[in-house]
């Protein structure tokens, strides 16, 4: 895991900014850090040491006038070397996944080399033979890479800070359309970024910038195929748990201690079971928080003795959000809605005492079914409401009264005056519609149009054909997964200089996943019934079959205890984090 940067077309002179550019990653590589300026392209490398601790395995590498720079793992990178050796008669420097990639982009192509990596990462190749520089980030998206063309001239970056510290804010101009989706995602959806001439690279893609035309070609290389054909629940079982398995083992090569997090919930649980099967020691963390509605502590302890692991603890409470609201502008560098982010950070510090490399559960609620809103109650309810939409209006206007429990009500029935499914679902998940009066004001003061589509994030992967929990789990997985929770995983870890990895989103384990039958995830109305029955023999059934309790500061009201003037928490964060560019 490291932090990259890099800039097309830059002389001599703006070295030294590059190199400050490249400083502000330093938490995602706090082990050394180079660079190389090679036909006027600067690419700089902050390493976090995983494989190959020596010298051999520093970057930027180069062979043959081939340059590289990676962030992530190559999980399968020694069944590559052997291609490799096999058929190339390659000759390795180290033992070192990048050098993999190398050598790969050299003898295979870039179109053949993404084809065949399985693993997290995103990397920058400049190829000085061809005059093309290419970046790539992992079908989907557990690791960030950002990218801007200004003046000429393409830069990129892990984080966006990067790219800010370079240019400065003189040639970057804030994308209030962006903020505005933010209002309605909590989030700014990719390929958006703060910026209007900065964009997140969308997950599965890669790119290629040529030195010479300025000529950019963005091309998705994966793509995410349904095929739920596994009717058999024994089958299904079996296939699961035999990919679960596989990825975990892959998942757990290191030269540096591996440990996991553990909340207590199924997929975490799952997962740290695997790897204590894997493991003589295992160290496992969680948070607890005061408030015992959403503690879930002891439920963690529990399958920590039941896998014998040795589980670290600490607390943290609304205080710690309250008195470190900055870390949200600090980790993310632009607006990010999700406190779920803080006892994150937390735990990654705690982790980061006694493990640089941890295994998450995060993946496994979009591939198995685990949120509420895929439930066939929700469905069919909302579809009986729907003739409250008439009296939305009035609904939205007693919601913003502020008149205590007549509000929440009003707050809670107004899911159900909304035709549109889109709407629906970003309202369930806590998003902001388009009639609230802080929405209003804010597409006046800004210039927005009153028919700006602000469902362009969900249009794009709204996949009509498929039955309805499918095209729920499908939106999920395209959407929130990558751009609010794998962010928030990645951004909060690297802030404590530790490397995440999931291995539910392996590759094996998600076409596994789609190729089951929807049905087998929800038996007796369970959510994620296959994973729970599939574990249960190995696992406290107390932990796995519960109410799910998700890894946040509260499940009800709990931004009333937030310190957010009457605000609600996205107009807060605008208003206190970014109140410089508004």
């Amino acid at each position: 895991m490291c932090g990259i940067f890099g800039v097309s077309s830059i002389l001599e002179k703006d070295l030294a900014t590059a190199n400050d550019a490249l400083h502000t990653l330093e938490h995602r590589g706090p082990d050394g850090w180079s660079y190389i300026h090679q036909s006027d392209v600067y690419m700089g490398h902050r390493r976090l040491s995983i494989l190959d601790l020596s010298e051999n395995g520093t970057q930027p590498m180069e062979k043959d006038g081939v340059y590289l720079t990676v962030n992530g793992e190559i999980y399968n990178f020694k069944k590559l070397n052997e291609e490799l050796i096999k058929n190339h008669n390659v000759e390795f420097k180290s033992s070192s996944d990048s050098e993999t990639l190398l050598h790969g982009y050299i003898h295979w192509g870039l179109e053949h080399l993404l084809d065949k990596i399985e693993g997290m990462f995103a990397f920058c190749i400049y190829d000085s033979n061809t005059g093309e520089i290419h970046l790539a980030r992992d079908h989907v998206g557990i690791k960030p890479i950002y990218y801007g063309f200004v003046d000429g001239r393409l830069t990129w970056g892990s984080e966006l800070k990067a790219i800010e510290t370079f240019y400065g804010s003189n040639n970057l101009h804030v994308d209030y359309t962006a903020l505005y989706d933010f209002l309605t995602y909590k989030y700014i959806p990719s390929p958006k970024s703060l910026y209007k001439n900065v964009f997140k690279l969308p997950a599965g893609h890669a790119l290629t910038f040529n030195i010479h035309t300025k000529e950019i070609i963005k091309k998705r290389y994966w793509q995410l195929q349904p095929n739920r054909h596994i009717q058999n629940y024994n089958e299904a079982e079996k296939l699961v748990k035999s990919a679960i398995e596989g990825a975990v083992q892959s998942h757990l090569v290191s030269d540096v201690p591996v440990g996991s997090f553990l909340s207590g919930g199924v997929d975490s649980s799952i997962v740290s079971y695997e790897v204590s099967r894997c493991i003589e020691q295992l160290n496992t963390c969680s948070i607890g928080f005061d408030d015992p509605k959403v503690d879930e502590s002891h439920f963690a302890k529990l399958v920590a003795q039941s896998i014998g692991s040795k589980h670290h603890v600490d607390n943290m409470d609304h205080d710690f959000v309250n008195h470190n609201f900055e870390l949200l502008k600090q980790m993310f560098d632009e607006p990010f809605g999700d406190t779920s982010a803080f006892p994150t950070y937390a735990v990654s510090r705690l982790a980061s005492k006694t493990m640089t490399v941890v295994l998450t559960g995060d993946g496994g609620d979009e591939l198995f079914g685990g949120y509420n809103h895929y439930t066939d109650w929700y469905q069919k309810l909302t579809r009986k409401l729907g003739f409250l939409a008439p009296v939305r209006p009035l609904v939205t206007f007693v919601k913003n009264l502020n008149l205590g429990a007549v509000s929440r009500f009003a707050r809670k029935v107004e899911v159900f005056a909304i035709w549109c499914p889109l709407e629906r679902r970003i309202r369930l998940a806590g998003g902001f519609l388009k009639g609230d009066t802080f929405k209003k004001q804010f597409r006046k003061k800004y210039g927005i149009p009153n028919n700006y589509d602000e469902m362009w994030h969900y249009k794009a992967f709204y996949k009509r054909g498929l039955p309805y929990k499918s095209r729920a789990m499908y939106l999920d997985f395209h959407t929130m997964m990558t751009d609010a929770y794998l962010c928030k995983v990645d951004r909060a870890s690297m802030a404590n200089s530790i490397e995440t990895r999931v291995p539910f989103l392996d590759k094996n384990v998600i076409n596994t996943a789609w190729s089951i039958d929807e049905k087998l995830f929800f038996e007796g109305g369970e959510l994620k019934s296959l994973l729970k029955k599939a574990y249960e023999d190995v696992l406290p059934k107390e932990c796995l079959y519960r109410n799910k309790q998700g890894f946040s500061l509260g499940q009800t009201k709990k931004e009333d205890k937030l310190h957010l003037n009457g605000k609600p928490l996205p107009f807060h964060i605008l208003d206190e984090l970014y109140k410089d560019i508004l």
